[in-house]
């Protein structure tokens, strides 16, 4: 399967070059035309709506993991889209080395992830702070955590990465609190940040404290003798399950080992530490059909982390972009509404934005695989508009590509879009289910252009 690779929005604010960018663009909704027709050609403005939209859910692509901001772990039993899994790799290293541990004995091992709770987004208006977990906090999970039984490389991991695992060395059993948390620290109570610490099995902590006294004398030494740990959601005990995240290249985030009754040693995941994410899914059968098959559904389903897309084809485009006159593309507007019966607040809130982005050339089952910036004519992007209840596309400057290419080649390049949940920011586990019934009016389509001659 080829392999998505974006070109990722970093976490928070954004550089003050690219916000001064953003907020200069003409917006998309403009009509591009004026600068050649000028205001008064608008009163000849042809307008045409479009109905025949044909929309089915499939397979979303595959995507790099190794530059997400935060890291996700856990399972929800989705009632619409069935399970969805999110299991994490991490690789602590020494803080420091030539530690001497020989003839230690151990109290207990735990290991800590601190939670990440918001990620601070730029809009084309504001800045916005979205919580980065989802589904329901009260339910109860299990969580296994085993050696990592393979070395971590260079290489590009993908959200459908399956490590090899070693033996089983910890299970948790409760919820993910996000609350903070009271710890006595030399006799004074402090209140740490909102962490899940998973308590690992006895032998294993004692294995490390028994490894050669080489191990601890440098990080390659030390990742020889423990490659890393993988933490595996195994199943939903109570409730939907949720699925929250973590800061797995953080020092707050260790694996820590208590011993002779006194002594502790912290093993950090800091910013060295590699860590992959991976994801699997399992969809309900309503979902599974639709991807193994052809025509139109009235519903249609989307899900981030590698799980569904929406493939949108627009047959009657074709007599516009093949049109004999030349033409000035004014505005192109898609609103894609929400099916309102399938949202809920509090677990399954709607993504703040979604994008549409057009088929790659030499595999069109792929979305575009990369583009240089929003202003590609090729990409579209929209935030939830509480207005009209969905997201309002505007592909004016692509349309007009598509018409002056086929003038030029004679060939038509339409073949579509895909409307997916981006990848980056916030990395969320978000889904939404699409009301693409055209027939009542739901999902809309109007082109308003000019002719020229």
């Amino acid at each position: 399967m080829k392999k998505l690779k974006l070109n990722i929005i970093t976490k928070g604010y954004l550089p003050l070059f690219f916000l001064i960018a953003l907020f200069s663009c003409k917006k998309e909704s403009t009509e591009i035309g004026l600068d050649l027709i000028g205001d008064e050609s608008l009163a000849n403005a042809i307008n045409i709506e479009y109905s025949n939209i044909i929309c089915r859910t499939v397979s979303d692509d595959t995507f790099s993991v190794n530059t997400l901001t935060s890291s996700l772990l856990g399972i929800i039993n989705d009632p619409v889209f069935g399970e969805s899994k999110a299991s994490l790799v991490v690789q602590p290293l020494l803080k420091e080395t030539g530690i001497n541990l020989n003839n230690t004995t151990l109290d207990s091992i735990k290991l800590v992830l601190t939670y990440d709770l918001t990620q601070v987004v730029s809009t084309p208006t504001e800045y916005v702070a979205y919580d980065i977990h989802y589904g329901d906090l009260t339910s109860e999970i299990i969580l296994d955590v085993f050696k990592l039984d393979e070395s971590l490389n260079n290489d590009i991991y993908y959200n459908d990465y399956i490590p090899i695992l070693g033996n089983q060395v910890g299970t948790f059993v409760g919820k993910f609190n996000l609350d903070s948390v009271k710890s006595i620290i030399d006799g004074e109570s402090i209140m740490l940040s909102p962490r899940i610490s998973i308590t690992l099995d006895h032998s294993f902590g004692q294995e490390i404290l028994d490894f050669d006294e080489a191990a601890f004398n440098t990080n390659d030494n030390f990742i020889a003798s423990l490659q890393g740990l993988v933490i595996v959601p195994r199943e939903v005990v109570i409730g939907d399950g949720a699925i929250i995240a973590v800061e797995a290249n953080n020092g707050s985030s260790s694996l820590n080992l208590f011993y002779d009754d006194t002594l502790s040693l912290e093993i950090p995941l800091g910013i060295s530490s590699k860590r992959i994410n991976f994801f699997e899914t399992s969809h309900s059968a309503e979902i599974e059909e639709q991807k193994n098959s052809t025509g139109h559904y009235d519903l249609t389903y989307l899900q981030s982390l590698g799980g569904s897309k929406v493939k949108i084809d627009i047959p009657d485009l074709v007599e516009l972009i093949e049109f004999p006159e030349e033409v000035v593309i004014n505005e192109v507007k898609l609103v894609i509404p929400i099916a309102e019966q399938y949202l809920d607040s509090v677990k399954y809130p709607q993504p703040p934005r979604l994008w549409l982005l057009t088929p790659e050339e030499t595999d069109t089952t792929q979305s575009l695989t990369q583009f240089k910036d929003t202003r590609d004519p090729r990409f579209s992007e929209a935030y939830y508009d509480k207005n009209v209840d969905g997201y309002v596309f505007y592909f004016n400057r692509y349309l007009q590509y598509l018409i002056k290419e086929y003038q030029a080649s004679g060939i038509n390049k339409f073949k579509g879009f895909y409307l997916s949940i981006p990848v980056d920011f916030p990395i969320t586990p978000h889904r939404a289910v699409i009301n693409s019934n055209t027939q009542n009016g739901s999902m809309q389509l109007s082109v308003k252009y000019t002719k020229l001659n």
